[in-house]
């Protein structure tokens, strides 16, 4: 195996990591280099399992399950009055170095109990959404492929996600938008099932009023950045998309919004104030649906992307190869993104898609990761899809059936 690269500039990667009864591992602490890891071993030995302790040190979210307790090892048992529990921790490289750690408390059995998250960063009590952001990473998985496919809340959720960890303001108002929403629908719901219309109608026109007001500005914030974010990731992903798969067509993703026409949306930044405008309105108009059905029918949770390539839907008519060729893309745009917006590359997480690619995108995207000069994990189960080159530069790591991560030299 020939020397590592070691990178320099402006760089982040996590230096090392320690797991206590997360998953498979019951303890692991280890070293990571900075550049290129290949994770090696068998299926279901761990090595997903190491990609997801960094991803949830970066989102404060598994991407494999909603539910914390299944995160907690399945044998861990209360001991001396201390609940079982799973424990995150690493070390991060950066312009100002950090230590985060994410612990999860399973109360009560494995298949019932309820999950609770304890965070610290630099040894300090935090709030999840004060963690978002800390730690910058970019994953990339087989069923990302849903993407394209799959059910709009899955999009909504890849936005939401890629610009909290850009944009501190934004992850606190997307948590308050929630709440908004909550409250709102609460109170439509009432006014359905009572069979009562606000106006003429005691405090009812003063309540939907007071959230309109919260829904739009909450809202409207959330959607200009969605709207700026889409125009960053086209102009990316377009040009990365062009080299991989060889052609002129222009991919692009397309923002269908619930509040705002295409004369919005179809701009890679409005105003904030025109969106709000055009909430409003919206909301005008959707007023009668909304008491009959009792909720919130227009803003940012029921937007949905689609994917063209030369103004197809690739959703609906693209091949799997165009697909996959699509999030390829995406996804190395969103690093893109997040070295331009923080000046720092993020990490990079490849969980097991190398063996899902034809020889060319493989190709395209070993090459592609090696210029970025990041720390990159690549977890495979064998050596031959890889690649010589990456071999040549990359540390390797291997997991064993017990569920320990081992170097493996030379």
């Amino acid at each position: 195996m020939a020397a590592r690269v070691i990178y320099s500039g402006a760089t982040m990667y996590c230096s090392s990591v320690s797991l206590t009864n997360f998953r498979n591992y019951r303890q692991l602490d280890i070293a990571l280099p900075n550049g290129p890891i290949l994770v090696l071993g068998a299926n279901a030995s761990g090595k997903t399992t190491l990609l997801e302790a960094l991803y949830l040190l970066a989102t404060t979210k598994s991407h494999r399950t909603n539910v914390d307790r299944e995160l907690v090892n399945w044998s861990a048992r209360p001991e001396l009055g201390v609940p079982a529990f799973a424990r995150v921790s690493a070390q991060v490289r950066r312009r100002a170095d950090l230590e985060v750690e994410i612990i999860i408390v399973r109360d009560g059995q494995e298949d019932t109990g309820v999950a609770r998250k304890r965070i610290r960063v630099n040894d300090l009590p935090k709030r999840a959404i004060d963690l978002i952001g800390q730690v910058n990473a970019v994953m990339f998985t087989p069923q990302d492929l849903d993407l394209v496919i799959g059910s709009p809340d899955l999009r909504r959720r890849y936005l939401d996600i890629a610009i909290s960890q850009i944009d501190p303001h934004y992850v606190r108002t997307l948590q308050t938008y929630k709440k908004v929403v909550l409250q709102r629908n609460s109170l439509l719901k009432s006014i359905s099932e009572r069979g009562l219309r606000p106006y003429g109608m005691s405090g009812s026109e003063e309540q939907l009023s007071f959230w309109d007001d919260e829904l739009v500005r909450h809202g409207s914030y959330l959607l200009h950045r969605r709207l700026e974010v889409r125009g960053h990731l086209n102009r990316l992903a377009d040009g990365i998309h062009a080299r991989l798969a060889g052609t002129n067509e222009t991919l692009e993703m397309i923002y269908n919004s619930s509040v705002a026409d295409e004369s919005v949306t179809a701009l890679e930044a409005p105003g904030q104030q025109a969106i709000a405008e055009a909430y409003r309105a919206r909301l005008r108009t959707a007023r009668q649906d909304e008491f009959r059905r009792g909720q919130t029918l227009a803003g940012p949770h029921r937007d949905d992307l689609v994917f063209t390539v030369g103004g197809v839907d690739m959703g609906r008519y693209g091949s799997r190869g165009q697909q996959r060729s699509v999030i390829l893309a995406l996804k190395l745009a969103e690093v893109e993104l997040m070295h331009e917006s923080t000046g720092e590359m993020p990490l990079l997480l490849l969980d097991d898609v190398v063996s899902e690619l034809d020889p060319e995108r493989r190709r395209y995207l070993l090459q592609a990761v090696l210029e970025h000069r990041q720390q990159v994990l690549v977890t495979a189960t064998d050596l031959v899809p890889v690649g010589r080159e990456f071999l040549s530069r990359a540390s390797l790591f291997e997991t064993t059936s017990s569920g320990v991560l081992l170097e493996r030299k030379g």
